[in-house]
């Protein structure tokens, strides 16, 4: 991901400003340390513009459209992505964001019902309700098969699921108020059929054909987050497509690397009529699960936190999760906050008074000193499983918020 300190363009600030611009007259006011750059905006005026959101995106590979059914279909003006995620449109939850916390408790809606991603007995409330697991995310089975709903986040406390009369396992009806669902939110566009994901790898891969990335470039194919940028230096920023990124790089270790790289490739031919598109990009098998974690950060809530079971349930859903286990319960894998972040600095707005007036000054901020991140409990304490690495994933969803919060954006 880029070090590069990031240079605030006055387009960006006419977004957030409505356009007005206050020049810097009398840098040595507040300090010799301005740059020259710099300019002010009163703060007043910086609460009144709203940003504009991108327009609809064109899909040129037209996947799914002409013969048959498929995406599109009396659809015009609307993208999948705003269908699946108009819910998730509304901006930040009042008990989201950095430094705030959400109530997680309460009976998980449809608790009882419903298939998940875990097998075995008991398998219904895999998917629905915090459970125990092993340090590679599969559960951890009483002695009758059955998973063991955890009663507090870090599943100090856990039940055991009774039998009824009809031979069903079932939790015990003292503790369902107890229980703590798994909160999924836009993930859980991982249910979708898995058109919708082959339609945004086409996508992604459309725009990195014939990208390499590899642990020396990484820096500078993704941005602050982990988020994958394009050669015409475009960052993917597509929930959809980083979820079908995330997908596509655990699949891809199904087959063995070559030369130290792994293949992520897809073939399309929508119409069915001409020569099939086929795009491709390579990837370093010392960085896939950093990049995976950034893409399911991205696919993520903005505003909202990742947990063990919520990973877990979404791989699940995607078909991933045993890849996803194999990977992360191998000691070659490992995350250090410091080593990937330590060192990054972003340009945010900070209020400075001049004679009495409120302005926003442009000032360079070290992303660790700013960042509020989450601790997720640990499961073993040997620096990689599931627990490590939805550390890692959900790190990137904390740098994502603030850097889209508070960062301001480069040219």
């Amino acid at each position: 991901m880029s070090t590069l300190y990031k240079k605030f363009p006055y387009s960006r600030l006419a977004a957030l400003t409505g356009g007005a611009i206050l020049p810097l007259v009398g840098a040595a006011l507040i300090g010799a340390a301005t740059p020259a750059e710099a300019f002010l905006v009163d703060r007043a005026e910086a609460q009144q513009g709203q940003g504009q959101g991108q327009g609809a995106g064109r899909d040129p590979l037209n996947i799914g459209r002409g013969k048959g059914n498929g995406f599109g279909a009396g659809g015009e003006g609307r993208s999948i992505e705003s269908d699946i995620f108009r819910d998730a449109a509304s901006g930040r939850p009042e008990d989201r964001g950095q430094g705030g916390g959400g109530d997680r408790g309460g009976r998980p809606d449809g608790a009882g019902s419903g298939g998940g991603p875990d097998s075995g007995k008991g398998g219904d409330y895999g998917d629905i309700v915090v459970i125990l697991r092993n340090d590679d995310g599969t559960p951890l089975l009483d002695e009758n098969g059955n998973v063991q709903p955890c009663l507090d986040a870090a599943c100090e406390e856990v039940i055991q699921l009774v039998q009824e009369e009809d031979g069903k396992f079932e939790i015990p009806e003292e503790y369902i108020d107890q229980v703590i669902p798994v909160e999924f939110g836009r993930l859980n566009v991982a249910r979708s059929p898995s058109s919708v994901t082959d339609h945004s790898l086409a996508e992604l891969l459309s725009k990195m054909d014939g990208v390499e990335i590899s642990a020396d470039t990484l820096a500078e194919m993704t941005d602050t987050s982990g988020r994958l940028i394009t050669p015409d230096g475009a960052t993917i920023d597509s929930p959809l497509e980083n979820l079908a990124f995330y997908v596509a790089l655990l699949e891809a270790t199904n087959q063995e690397p070559v030369d130290g790289f792994y293949t992520i490739s897809i073939t399309t031919n929508p119409r069915g009529d001409g020569q099939p598109d086929a795009y491709s990009m390579t990837v370093d098998a010392d960085i896939l699960l950093t990049l995976a974690a950034s893409a399911l950060a991205a696919s993520s809530d903005k505003y909202g936190d990742l947990t063990i079971d919520e990973v877990m349930g979404i791989s699940g859903f995607l078909g991933v999760a045993d890849e996803l286990s194999a990977l992360v319960g191998s000691d070659s894998y490992s995350y250090d906050r410091e080593s990937l972040y330590g060192g990054i600095e972003v340009t945010v707005l900070r209020e400075v008074e001049i004679d009495g007036t409120i302005y926003y000054q442009p000032t360079s901020v070290v992303l660790l000193d700013e960042v509020v991140f989450n601790t997720v409990p640990t499961i073993e304490d040997n620096g990689y499983g599931i627990d490590t690495f939805t550390q890692q994933a959900d790190d990137a969803v904390q740098v994502l918020e603030y850097v889209h919060d508070f960062g301001l954006e480069s040219e």
